[in-house]
């Protein structure tokens, strides 16, 4: 297949990045009468479907969630371009120990079509668990309010499923795309949804050095169902859009095959609509193709920071498997625990 040249393609994705990561034009600031400066506006808690920032697959997570590591099934969940690394059939499961005991399991199952190129399913649940419905009550004689006695349970939680597909442009740049339904619930009421991401992965010709871009959760606007019936008011929940850009460069080996290692360096810029632009920097270093060793560091983030993992691959008749583990610092928060397992046709 003929390539595009590098001179070529290389500065329409510099110019895309610039576009990307340009600073939002801010409010004046203007100082008030009493001679105090506005606070600086946050994006902050603005979205809703929060599932979405979660991390999904334990490669990602262990390198501190950087979205161009995988080439199999778990990329359905980070960068779609990168399906294009799968030769025949490839599936992957992930669970997450979230923290206060929130359970969220994602699945996907991807098949490379040839000349119709790579098409595949997605799926991931969140389960928060039954939680005890209060209310405020109020004294009207002291006119405070007091939490009631517990009126029963209550449960939230979150589900998408989507449909995936990636294909090579070029024998160094390929393109994918997700198009998903989620839904959120929280007790009587929920909120329904469609949304798209797009993914571009580029191999430069420099070496080994990977340019990818990712979009993540672009949809509308939508409303709960029921929230009006219940609170009196119309209730609409924003998508967390991200934007994101990333490279990779092998400094030591490779491509990991048996007899060689390879020490590959990650750094990730993300611009989300929901909060401020954070920097994920990761590195992996693979032995003989067979084990991995992973750590990473979210920077700009309230409590997230340190991200760490192992991997191993093996090979029995007629697959190939992996599993994948990650530990997540979420600081005052705790931790969590993702467990992958992957197996390749």
């Amino acid at each position: 297949m003929k390539s595009i040249p590098v001179r070529k393609v290389l500065p329409l994705l510099l110019m895309a990045l610039c576009m990307l990561y340009v600073s939002p034009i801010r409010a004046q600031n203007v100082r008030t009468a009493a001679g105090i400066d506005p606070p600086a506006f946050q994006r902050t808690a603005q979205t809703g479907f929060q599932f979405l920032h979660l991390p999904t697959t334990a490669r990602s997570a262990a390198m501190a969630g950087i979205h161009m590591a995988s080439g199999d099934a778990s990329a359905a969940f980070n960068n779609p371009a990168n399906l294009v690394g799968i030769d025949n059939l490839d599936l992957a499961v992930s669970h997450v120990s979230y923290i206060a005991d929130i359970q969220y399991n994602t699945g996907a199952i991807v098949k490379n079509m040839g000349l119709w190129g790579v098409v595949g399913v997605r799926v991931a649940s969140l389960d928060a668990g039954d939680m005890v419905r209060t209310e405020n009550v109020l004294d009207d004689v002291a006119n405070t309010t007091s939490r009631s006695a517990d009126l029963g349970t209550f449960t939230a939680g979150n589900l998408l499923v989507g449909v995936t597909y990636a294909r090579p442009i070029t024998d160094r740049l390929a393109v994918g795309g997700n198009v998903s339904y989620i839904r959120e619930k929280l007790a009587e009421t929920e909120v329904n949804n469609l949304s798209i991401d797009f993914g571009v992965y580029f191999e430069t010709g420099f070496r080994s050095l990977r340019l990818a871009l990712v979009a993540k959760n672009i949809g509308p606007d939508a409303e709960y169902v029921g929230f009006t019936e219940v609170f009196g008011i119309p209730q609409s929940v924003r998508m967390p859009i991200d934007f994101r850009f990333a490279v990779a460069y092998d400094f030591l080996g490779g491509e990991a095959t048996p007899g060689q290692s390879r020490l590959t360096g990650y750094l990730e810029g993300v611009h989300p609509n929901d909060g401020p632009e954070r920097v994920h920097a990761a590195v992996e270093y693979e032995v003989l193709g067979m084990f991995a060793a992973r750590g990473g560091y979210r920077m700009n983030y309230d409590e997230q920071g340190l991200t760490a993992g192992a991997g191993v691959n093996f090979s029995t008749i007629g697959f190939n498997g992996r599993f994948d583990y990650a530990y997540v610092d979420y600081g005052r928060l705790s931790y969590t625990h993702i467990l992958t397992l992957g197996i390749g046709i």
